[in-house]
Order: C-alpha cells, then sequence, then structure tokens
C-alpha cells in the first residue's frame, strides 16, 4: 500500500513540476507597485460636443503601474472604506469610461479604475459556515480570506497552440465617488455566469465570452496570446444597491492578447527587451462592437445595445484610451524586464500579461456609466509556486530509499 501511495504521490509532484502543458493553473495577480497611487498623473479629456466643454481628469497614464507618473488615489467617499484604493499596490486594473451628466451645461468625462489583486473576501462575514458569499449579507462585515489571494484560471497548452480561461476570482478597490458611502469602493470580480456562491457557470453571451483563445511561441519561452475571449462580472459589497443580490452590475467584455512568459531550465526567463513583443493597446479604443446587442446579466431588457457614449460626449474623442508607452523605449519587453519579473516569486514557473481594449454594460440604471465601448482591462499575474527541482529531486531520492526498504522488508 505505502508503495502505491509513493508512486501516486511523486508522480504527482513530479507532474506539477514538470507538468502537462494543458492543464488548468491558478496564476496569481501580481502586485507591489505603487501602493496607494493611480497609474498616472492627472490629464485632461474633453468632451466632444456642446453645448459647453466641461474637461474630466482622468489619471490613467499608459494603463501601467511601475511607469512614470504617479499621483495620490484618495478615497473621495463618505465613511471609511474597509479597504484604501490600490492598497496592495496593483498592477492588474479595470478602466470604466463613463460621463457626468451637467444638464445645461452638458456633460464632464469620467474614468473609474479598479485596482484588482490582494485577498479574496467572504462578504457574509463568517469564515467558519463553510459557505462562501459574494453578495453582500445584511448586518455582516465582509471579511478577508486567509492565505487567498485573487486570481485567474488558465488551461496554458503550448503543444496545442491554445489557451484557455475557466476562472476568474479577484478583489479590487476604487476610489469612490463624492457623495456615495464606503462600500462601493470595494468590489468582487469574477467570470460571467458565477453564482453568489461561488459555483461557476457558463456564458451569456459566448459570442465574445468563448473562454478560448490561440497561443503561438514568439521565441524561446515566449508565448503570443491572440483572441481570448472573456466576459468579466464587476459588483460592489453595498447592500443597498438594487442589483446587490446578484452578481453582474458591470459587464466587462472583449477579447484579451498579450504574452505568457517561461523560465527555462536553469530557472531563468528569457531577457524580453529587444524580443519584438511591441507597445500596449493604449490609446486605442475598440468600435467594432458599437450597435451590436448583447445579453445583460440582470436587468431589463434582456438585450442591450453598445454605444460610443453620450452625444455630447463621444468616448472616441481623441485622448480616451490612454497614453502609449513610452517608459522604456516604448517596449512591453522591456517593462516586463524591469517592473513586472523582479516581482514574480522564484519558484513560479511562469507570468502573464494580457490587455483588452473592450466594452461593457452597466445594469445599475445609474447615469454616469452605460452600455458602451471604454471599458478596459489589464491583468499581470503569475504561476503558483511549486517546489525547486533540487528538492524534487530529493523527494524522490528519499521516496526510492523508502520503497526499496519496503521490498526487502517484504522477502
Amino acid at each position: 500500500m505505502l508503495n502505491k501511495l509513493t508512486t501516486i504521490t511523486l508522480t504527482g509532484l513530479l507532474a506539477l513540476a514538470f507538468g502537462a502543458s494543458a492543464s488548468a493553473e491558478n496564476y496569481y495577480l501580481l502586485t507591489g507597485v505603487n501602493a496607494g497611487m493611480t497609474p498616472g498623473v492627472s490629464r485632461p479629456v474633453f468632451p466632444s460636443g456642446p453645448p459647453v466643454v466641461v474637461p474630466g481628469s482622468f489619471f490613467d497614464g499608459d494603463r501601467l503601474a511601475g511607469t512614470a507618473g504617479t499621483a495620490p488615489a484618495p478615497y473621495l467617499g463618505t465613511g471609511t472604506p474597509l479597504l484604501s484604493p490600490n492598497q496592495y499596490g496593483s498592477l492588474s486594473f479595470l478602466f470604466r469610461r463613463g460621463s457626468i451628466p451637467l444638464g445645461a451645461v452638458g456633460n464632464q468625462p469620467l474614468l473609474s479604475i479598479d485596482y484588482l489583486g490582494g485577498p479574496l473576501l467572504d462578504l457574509d462575514g463568517d469564515l467558519n459556515n463553510n459557505a462562501r458569499s459574494l453578495v453582500p449579507v445584511a448586518n455582516q462585515t465582509p471579511v478577508e480570506i486567509p492565505g487567498s489571494s485573487s486570481f485567474l484560471t488558465l488551461n496554458v497548452d503550448t503543444a496545442g497552440g491554445t489557451i484557455g480561461l475557466s476562472n476568474f476570482d479577484a478583489t479590487a478597490t476604487n476610489q469612490g465617488f463624492a457623495g456615495f458611502g464606503p462600500d462601493i469602493t470595494l468590489t468582487v470580480n469574477t467570470l460571467a455566469g458565477t453564482q453568489p456562491d461561488g459555483t461557476l457557470g457558463n456564458p451569456i453571451n459566448p459570442s465574445i465570452d468563448t473562454r478560448q483563445g490561440a497561443l503561438s511561441l514568439h521565441a524561446p519561452g515566449i508565448w503570443r496570446v491572440n483572441n481570448l475571449g472573456y466576459e468579466l462580472w464587476h459588483d460592489s459589497i453595498d447592500p443597498t444597491s438594487t442589483t446587490a443580490s446578484t452578481l453582474g452590475t458591470f459587464q466587462y467584455l472583449g477579447k484579451l492578447r498579450g504574452w505568457v512568459i517561461e523560465r527555462d531550465g536553469n530557472g531563468n526567463f528569457p531577457t524580453l527587451a529587444g524580443q519584438g513583443l511591441g507597445t500596449t493597446l493604449w490609446p486605442q479604443v475598440d468600435t467594432s462592437q458599437v450597435g451590436n446587442s448583447f445579453a445583460q446579466s440582470s436587468g431589463m431588457p434582456p438585450f442591450v445595445s453598445i454605444t460610443s457614449g453620450p452625444a455630447a460626449d463621444q468616448f472616441t474623442a481623441p485622448n480616451n484610451g490612454g497614453l502609449p508607452l513610452t517608459d522604456f523605449g516604448g517596449d512591453l519587453g522591456a517593462y516586463l524586464d524591469q517592473v513586472v519579473l523582479p516581482l514574480v516569486n522564484p519558484l513560479s514557473q511562469r507570468v502573464v500579461y494580457f490587455e483588452s481594449a473592450g466594452f461593457g454594460m452597466n445594469n445599475s440604471f445609474d447615469p454616469v456609466f452605460g452600455d458602451t465601448i471604454g471599458y478596459d482591462v489589464v491583468l499581470i499575474a503569475q504561476s503558483a509556486p511549486i517546489p525547486e527541482p533540487a528538492t524534487l529531486g530529493l523527494l524522490a531520492l528519499g521516496m526510492g530509499v523508502v520503497c526499496q526498504l519496503r521490498r526487502r522488508g517484504a522477502r
């Protein structure tokens, strides 16, 4: 019996270390850069139409953490949130374009930034009831789950040239809004179809949310990702929200592109600068889905059409999609070398970088964010740490000795 158990355990550990390329694996969102800061300094963004131009202030920069130009990210609402804006120093973000209606004055451009990463939340406030809630529970204070971390689950098949997305579970913070309470500052973020208890579900917009993309070898240890379709659901912990009992208040949709980077046999990541990774999407704004209809997660009508923003504040106007990367010579590979890879756990074998200029929908019926373009995503994550090869070798040797002794004792 021990021999069989030893073999199974050893096989499992070796598979974990050198694993099959097509197995699903959690990738944990990286944090630790510019905590409490925005991705950029204030820049004016002007509405496109009459009657009066009222500029907005966007702090999004090149949509990357750790590049030049940051500003403090103070909490803007009333009360005190459970987590402060960008408390953990996020490298992953959700960007949501909005427009504040000002009556006869016109519209003022707005951009909401959610900082992704950190421990997961249980909104029922009880870690001992063997249940987790992703929707707020009356009179209960949400709690962080000890030892947890925000993640996405990927199936990276380097041999087959595909990449799949099967889960997303992330905490986020934002700066809130003047006049609103602290519960809209903290959010849970899930894959479309997820139930309030965390049970995974199916896409409701499968034409976009394919959860599959293409993977192609770019250079040794570097794979390009294209067309990884997704739909992410974004919800505050506010129990007074009209959509508090369901998930999917905001729906982010699009196609991720990016990179999978892997260590070599010596445990080293390839140098990415000069490898032709190019730059980021920004300032691109995707208009390909304008006029198309998609299913809402809740509310009526069941399908809505995507627009390019209010008539007086078109999101296709200049400067709406962030700034181009100019740090590190505009080379995304150099950014990853100098900012991201030093943060990766020495025992993590892969890191992923994803970005998307997408679109989204709002089921909360507020007048600021609509069913529009300008719902954008940046995700940067590392694979789960595994034992070092030397440790696995010693473990295998030890198990081999145990097996040999067992065989001798059985004679």
